[in-house]
């Protein structure tokens, strides 16, 4: 189970065009016996990102327990022989990444309520993974509010609440980052549009805007993503991803 002070990485890579079939190969297959290696965390999951502002695009989360961990461990791999001859070779001439994103988190405190209870399990159908800018003048209500009024909302209109992380380091903070599952688009499609009609949301708002001259978060990017069928994420991201078929 992951605990409340790990250190979270999330990695977003943006494929050169036609090389996303390589991208799974790569990082699916081919890097993960050296991940094992030398002492690399499984991912928790992996993506692909259909619709976004880094689409296409390959997404993958670590856990460390600590930088240490993390450091030590992508530093063996790094300087491996077998993972350059791998990487020359699948590259095939050309690189296979336009852009690399990679990012710091720690879990949110809006996290805390909504980590399942039971055996985790497999979640599949379509992924929604979240940037959510926090008003600097009360980020830590930010949080708060968030945790305590926007997800639950969400959630009862039908969203599986995977993970929620402040931006640690690597990006702007600061910032919420958050993974949701949803059975298909039309569900999340009504959903976001209740939310945006609720009543309730939109006095959480102007109460916001009267205290602090504006929102307590801000409208951010949105990726939606399709976990891959060799990496699918477990319920509350509780371990290393698993194969489903």
């Amino acid at each position: 189970m992951s605990g409340f002070d790990d250190y979270y990485e999330l990695r977003i890579y943006r494929g050169t065009p036609g090389r996303m079939a390589d991208l799974h190969h790569r990082f699916g297959f081919e890097a993960r016996p050296l991940f094992d290696k030398h002492g690399a965390t499984r991912p928790l999951g992996y993506w692909e990102g259909h619709a976004g502002p880094f689409a296409p695009a390959y997404v993958y989360l670590h856990r460390w327990d600590s930088l240490d961990q993390r450091f030590e461990a992508f530093g063996k791999f790094y300087a491996d022989p077998d993972w350059n001859a791998q990487r020359i070779a699948s590259n095939a001439g050309e690189h296979m990444i336009d852009r690399a994103d990679i990012m710091f988190l720690r879990p949110s405190p809006a996290w805390d309520a909504h980590r399942p209870e039971g055996e985790p399990e497999p979640v599949g159908g379509l992924h929604e993974l979240c940037f959510l800018p926090l008003n600097t003048q009360d980020a830590a209500e930010g949080q708060r509010v968030f945790g305590e009024i926007d997800l639950p909302f969400l959630a009862s209109r039908g969203a599986e609440v995977l993970g929620v992380f402040q931006v640690w380091f690597g990006w702007t903070t600061p910032q919420l980052v958050y993974f949701l599952a949803w059975d298909s688009f039309d569900a999340r499609d009504a959903a976001m549009s209740a939310y945006q009609r609720d009543p309730d949301i939109g006095h959480q708002r102007l109460h916001e805007r009267q205290t602090y001259g504006g929102p307590l978060h801000f409208a951010g990017d949105t990726m939606l993503l399709e976990p891959a069928h060799y990496g699918t994420p477990v319920s509350g991201l509780a371990g290393p991803a698993v194969k489903t078929g």
